[in-house]
This record gives C-alpha cells, sequence and structure tokens, in this order.
C-alpha cells in the first residue's frame, strides 16, 4: 500500500472532525421524535435500562413519559396520523411564539419519573436484537433524572459520534486491505460525511447507529480473512458478525456470505476445514439465543412485524411479478438519496437526478471495468458481501409490496445507507482507473455532494425547522431567512431543536465551510495524481 504523507494523514483526522460536527449539527437541529420512528426506538432503551427486561412485541408498551411528550412536539402528517399524537409542523408553525414556548417549557417539564409508568400505546419497535440498545441503556440509566430533550440529545450524540467514528475506522481499514491509494478512502469518507440519509439514519435513538458501520467492518474482517487465512482472522470474523446478527435482523444476509468467504479460504487450503467451521459456528452460537427466542415467540426468524405467523412463498413468488421493478429502484435511490427525516421532505428532483445520475454512471464505469476482468480477488469478496446485501434489499422490496397490498414498493431508505461506504468504493476504485473521464466523474461526485450537504442544512433543514418554508424552497428566498436569523429572530428553531439556535447556525456555517475546503482539497489531490507519474493509481489489488 502507498505510504500516506503526513499531510494526508491530517486529512484523515480532518474528514473524521467533519464527520463529528455534521453529527453534533443534524442530532442538534432535529426536533424530538423527528428520527425515523425514533419514540419507539427509545421506548426500547427504557425498557432495556428501567425495567432490564427485553421487549416483546404485541405486549411491551411505551411509557408514559414518552407519551406525553407526544402531544408537545411538532410532527409530520405521516407520524402524527400514525401514533394519533402529535402537532402537525403546519400548524405548530401557525401558533403564536408564546404558545410554541409554552408546550416547549410543559415538554421539559415533563416528569422523569412518568417513565416507570405504562402507557396504553403498544411499542411496535419491540422485535429488533437487543445490542444497541443495551449499549445506550446504561447511559439513559445514568441520565434518568434528566428532561427528557436533553436526555434524549445526549444519547443521540452518543450513536452518532460512535457512528462516524466507527465508519472512519472500517472503511479507512477496508481499503487498507485492498492496498488503494490514499486518494480513495479520502474520497469515499467525504462523500459519506457528505450525505444527508447517513445522519438522517444516525442521528437519532435507534439500532443503525451501529449497524451501519458494522457491515462494513464484516466485509473488511472477510477481506482480512480472504488475504491473510488465520484462526485469529477468523474469530474477528466472527465476532463482527456476531455483533451485527444481534445488532439488526438484516444481518442474516450476511451470514451465507461469510461463510462462503471462510469455505473459499479452507477450500484454497489456506485455513483448516475445523478452524473455519469453528468461527462460523462462533457466530451462530453468540446469535442464536436471540434468533430461537424470535421462533418462539413469532414463529419466524427474523421477529419482523411482517413476517409473523411466517410468509408463504407462493405469494410473496407472485407479489414479485407484479412489483413494478423500474419504479421501485428510482424511489428506493431517491429517498435512499435525501429524505427529510419524519416530515419526509425530499430534495428537488433536478438535484436528485443528478445526484442519481453521477452514481449510474460510475456504476457503468465499474462495470465496464469488472467486464474486462480487472477485478481483484479481495475486491471480488468487497462486490460479493455488497451484492448479498443487495439481494436483501429486493426481499424487503417484496415483502413490503406484499404486507402493505402493493401500497409499498421499496425498502426503508436507512436501510441501504448499510451499502453507502463499500458501495462508494468500489464505485471510486473504477473512476480512479478511467483516465479523464473517470476523474472528471470523481471530481463532479464531490463537488455535487458539497453542494448537497450545504443545500440541505443552507435551504433545507434549518429554514424548515424555523418555520420559514411551508413548501418548496428555492435558494432566491435565501436573503430574506438569513435576514431574519441576523436580526435574532429565529422563528420556530428557538423550540423545537435540541441546541440553541445560534450554536446551530455557526455549527452549520462551520461545516459548509469545511465541505468546501475539504473538497478543494481533494480536487488539487486528484489532480495531482492524474499529473505526475508514477501514478498512485497505479495499484495491485492483492489476489
Amino acid at each position: 500500500m502507498p505510504s500516506s504523507t503526513p499531510a494526508r494523514r491530517w486529512f484523515r483526522i480532518a474528514l473524521l472532525l467533519y464527520g463529528a460536527l455534521n453529527a453534533i449539527l443534524y442530532a442538534g437541529l432535529l426536533p424530538l421524535w423527528e428520527g425515523f420512528d425514533e419514540p419507539f426506538h427509545y421506548g426500547y432503551v427504557q425498557e432495556v435500562s428501567r425495567r432490564g427486561a427485553l421487549p416483546v412485541l404485541g405486549k411491551t408498551v411505551l411509557s408514559e413519559e414518552v407519551v406525553r411528550s407526544l402531544d408537545l412536539v411538532p410532527a409530520g402528517y405521516a407520524v402524527a396520523r400514525n401514533v394519533g399524537r402529535g402537532v402537525v409542523f403546519d400548524d405548530y408553525f401557525r401558533m403564536p411564539a408564546e404558545q410554541r414556548r409554552e408546550l416547549r417549557r410543559r415538554l421539559e417539564q415533563v416528569d422523569p419519573a412518568s417513565a416507570a409508568g405504562d402507557s396504553q400505546s403498544p411499542n411496535y419497535e419491540s422485535n429488533h436484537p437487543p445490542l444497541a440498545y443495551a449499549l445506550l441503556a446504561p447511559f439513559d440509566a445514568l441520565w434518568a433524572s434528566v428532561p427528557l430533550p436533553a436526555r434524549v440529545l445526549r444519547l443521540r450524540l452518543l450513536g452518532a459520534l460512535a457512528a462516524v467514528l466507527l465508519l472512519w475506522f472500517a472503511t479507512l481499514r477496508l481499503c487498507a486491505l485492498l492496498e488503494l491509494p490514499d486518494s480513495i478512502p479520502l474520497a469515499v469518507m467525504f462523500v459519506v460525511f457528505s450525505s444527508q440519509m447517513f445522519y438522517g439514519t444516525v442521528c437519532h435513538i435507534a439500532n443503525d447507529w451501529l449497524a451501519v458501520p458494522l457491515f462494513t467492518l464484516v466485509l473488511s474482517e472477510a477481506v482480512a480473512l480472504y488475504c491473510q487465512p488465520r484462526p485469529a482472522t477468523g474469530i474477528r470474523l466472527a465476532l463482527v458478525l456476531a455483533a451485527g446478527l444481534l445488532t439488526k435482523a438484516y444481518f442474516l444476509a450476511a451470514v451465507p456470505f461469510a461463510a462462503g468467504v471462510v469455505v473459499l479460504c479452507c477450500w484454497r487450503r489456506k485455513l483448516p476445514w475445523t478452524k473455519g467451521a469453528m468461527s462460523i459456528a462462533l457466530a451462530l452460537a453468540i446469535a442464536a439465543p436471540w434468533y430461537i427466542r424470535n421462533l418462539a415467540l413469532y414463529q419466524n426468524l427474523s421477529g419482523m412485524q411482517e413476517t409473523m405467523g411466517g410468509t408463504p412463498f407462493g405469494e410473496l413468488v407472485r407479489a414479485a411479478a407484479h412489483i413494478p421493478w423500474v419504479d421501485a429502484a428510482l424511489v428506493t435511490a431517491r429517498t435512499s438519496l435525501w429524505t427529510g427525516n419524519n416530515s419526509l421532505r425530499a430534495l428537488s428532483r433536478n438535484t436528485t437526478h443528478v445526484m442519481l445520475g453521477l452514481l449510474i454512471a460510475a456504476l457503468c464505469v465499474y462495470l465496464w471495468r469488472a467486464v474486462r476482468g480487472r477485478v481483484g480477488g479481495a475486491e471480488r469478496v468487497v462486490l460479493a458481501g455488497t451484492l448479498c446485501f443487495t439481494a436483501a434489499l429486493v426481499y424487503s422490496t417484496v415483502l413490503t409490496y406484499w404486507s402493505t397490498r402493493g401500497a409499498g414498493i421499496s425498502p426503508a431508505p436507512w436501510y441501504v445507507q448499510v451499502l453507502l461506504a463499500p458501495g462508494l468504493c468500489l464505485l471510486f476504485i473504477g473512476l480512479s482507473q478511467n483516465g479523464w473521464a473517470g476523474r472528471a466523474l470523481w471530481l463532479a461526485m464531490v463537488w455535487t455532494w458539497t453542494y448537497v450537504i450545504a443545500l440541505s442544512y443552507g435551504v433545507k433543514l434549518i429554514p424548515f425547522y424555523a418555520g420559514f418554508t411551508t413548501g418548496t424552497a428555492h435558494l432566491s428566498d435565501l436573503p430574506r431567512w438569513y435576514a431574519r436569523f441576523l436580526s435574532g429572530s429565529y422563528g420556530a428553531l428557538e423550540t423545537d431543536a435540541l441546541l440553541p439556535p445560534g450554536f446551530l447556525l455557526a455549527m452549520a456555517a462551520g461545516v459548509v465551510t469545511m465541505a468546501v475546503i475539504l473538497a478543494a482539497a481533494l480536487s488539487v489531490f486528484s489532480f495531482r495524481n492524474f499529473l505526475l507519474p508514477p501514478s498512485p493509481f497505479r495499484w495491485t489489488l492483492k489476489d
């Protein structure tokens, strides 16, 4: 692997800082319970921290504390309809400022002791594996007397910052094992840390903060086993896979992938069959109690609501035949690129189409490279892992279509974030080996995602949560909005955000400035690497 210069080592640290600042900003900007299904995920944490029990789907309910808070916060139409509580955002923004302040005061005064009381509202997130919630539970118990908004913010920050750090480490490790030049992990991490849906996924209380980086860690350990087939490496793969299985059920899709890598290493006589079998057995043994519990309680392995009581194979096949797959792919792509949290706001179609067009072009470049047989053995391991999870997303699409009787045609957009870092890694490998055209796409992606992260805060999320936009946001409205901010009028941002508005605006300005500087530095690195021989993009992947 080409050695890292001191400048690029510092660049890695700068990228980690950039991701951490984004995580703090996003977690503090997001109103209480505006994260996807957040009150129900937090209810899981409370069940573990306050009662020391694992929840059971259909029996576990939300605490009185959570239910009381739902009436005091703004919510999107879909959420308000789903839970039957909350003030719809448009109504919240029309309230006089004093009425909003009164709601926030009452929210701050919800008695933390009411967390011990049961409501009548069932917790539909009670079926998830427990690891991510169990890791947050001790901190929830430690802060049990802290007002709910501050407690939720602290837990969000713990999960979000851990996700940024773990994904940063996992991506750098994966790229190092593939012996890629520094420019590729730098570009991958910049685009990941400039993706709004990454923060929409990990910056609220849920299990995704752990699941997203764990999948990249599974891939990195699988590549490590392929390149260095030792028993200790197999044990590491088993432990990371077991952690994934105890975090989210979709890691079941990684079991055949991990088993396939182990079998391949054994078949090539680089790992004893007994050691390989022991590594897979270890992963399954650690996770097995949870999945046996699912079979006992819900009569299915994953514990998903859609599959309770079993799934009729014939009906799923018929559902797959009726899905409009092109529309499903487009919806999945658009929502996984940008979705405005529980309020389900969308990015402009033109911007989304540019992002999607760049990704499709990069994918075509990568496929052309693959057709020419330039994919190394270790890279094939990463490709196999991403394809396994893609197959799981296809199954999720079929299951969603079947369970909603055709109303839903795509998997949840936060599921797709698992593929963000490894997928971008593969795309940037392809771009780096395709001359000026590849480099042009490389730079276009870096600067497009710079624009999108600036747009996400400056035009979409901050003005919306301040109540300044009710419909489509336009760049021409920026002077009017920010004149109000500069005059000290923060609108609803004073009462719905979890951090002070002035701090959030300063953070947003810092994050956008840092994004532009990092993008410019990446452009310089890319330009120099392309022009100056010997090019660090001429490498051979481990085979």
